[in-house]
């Protein structure tokens, strides 16, 4: 839109002008791998916490707190979850279920029958071994 703008001003196209939000500051709010941001924290408890279902959201919630999140301009928390001041409006995550719900782990055999697919696009999303000896994290759909 900012590009639109600045190239109706050089052609001097008669427009209304219009705001908007840099949108960056949610994103890396949210994704920012440092400072850790919602997903990095969420991916760290999913993580440490394994099979254990129990526990895991107070977990998640706990490590928002304890993170540079809370002082964010665009971040509260509150004892149920979360609020993300995105550039639509104000949105609320709740932490019940939130790790259960987001395992997102690849598991080898779905990751070998996408390599094995006769569709060249989708088996080149997927060019890791899987037989090697693999050592950290799993594979998940966001690594």
């Amino acid at each position: 839109l900012k590009a639109e703008q600045e190239e109706y001003v050089a052609e001097g196209i008669k427009w209304s002008p219009i705001e908007y939000f840099n949108n960056k500051i949610v994103c890396d709010l949210i994704e920012s791998k440092k400072p850790p941001g919602v997903m990095s924290v969420m991916d760290d408890v999913c993580a440490t916490m394994h099979a254990q279902t129990d526990g895991a959201d107070m977990k998640l919630l706990e490590k928002l707190n304890a993170s540079s999140l809370p002082g964010a301009q665009h971040f509260t928390i509150f004892s149920a979850g979360f609020t993300v001041q995105h550039y639509a409006g104000k949105v609320t995550y709740e932490a019940d279920s939130f790790c259960e719900r987001n395992r997102d782990v690849l598991f080898t055999d779905l990751i070998e029958l996408m390599q094995g697919s006769t569709v060249k696009f989708i088996s080149n999303l997927f060019p890791e071994d899987t037989k090697a000896e693999k050592r950290g994290r799993p594979t998940t759909f966001g690594s």
